[in-house]
């Protein structure tokens, strides 16, 4: 896919997270997708399905949702329990969701309705929107959001 063809078919949103350490930036992409296809394009990218590890983080992945052409849709986000069904996981990472960890979810959720619901979206769900659920990752959504990881500069040479 061409950049120009990429650029008009995508409703693209940065919201950039600034650390010590590292900048985050999270990008809200408006394309019909499943799971697996939102994690490919992700990577595409050099990024990933966006990983929210705190409450900073989580405000910044909404506001990139609400600041789409579609910020009433439900967005693929990097958490899966595939493979092990209730051990929740972020696949950019491939680090487990602990008990201790921030999370999101929606009340009552993750709730494994029917068996096959393994990934996590964010969406508007009710009056909680920005809440996480667990939904089927063949299903296909408004879109994903991406997490791109990106170095601070080196320190400048001393002359």
């Amino acid at each position: 896919m061409s950049f120009k063809t990429l650029f008009l078919s995508l409703c693209v949103v940065v919201v950039a997270m600034n650390g010590i350490e590292a900048k985050k930036t999270y990008i809200a992409f408006v394309k019909s997708s499943n799971f697996f296809e939102a994690w490919q394009d992700c990577n595409s990218y050099d990024a990933h399905l966006a990983t929210v590890r705190s409450a900073a983080e989580q405000s910044l992945v909404e506001q990139a949702v609400a600041r789409t052409s579609n910020p009433n849709g439900i967005y693929f986000i990097g958490g899966t329990d595939l493979g092990r069904d209730g051990r929740w996981m972020w696949i950019g990472f491939n680090k487990v969701i602990e008990s201790t960890d921030y999370r999101n979810f929606y009340p009552g959720e993750p709730n494994n309705n029917g068996g096959s619901q393994e990934c996590l979206a964010i969406g508007n769900f009710a009056d909680n929107r920005g809440k996480w659920d667990d939904i089927e990752c063949i299903a296909k959504f408004a879109g994903y959001v991406c997490e791109f990881e990106v170095a601070p500069p080196a320190p400048f040479p001393r002359v």
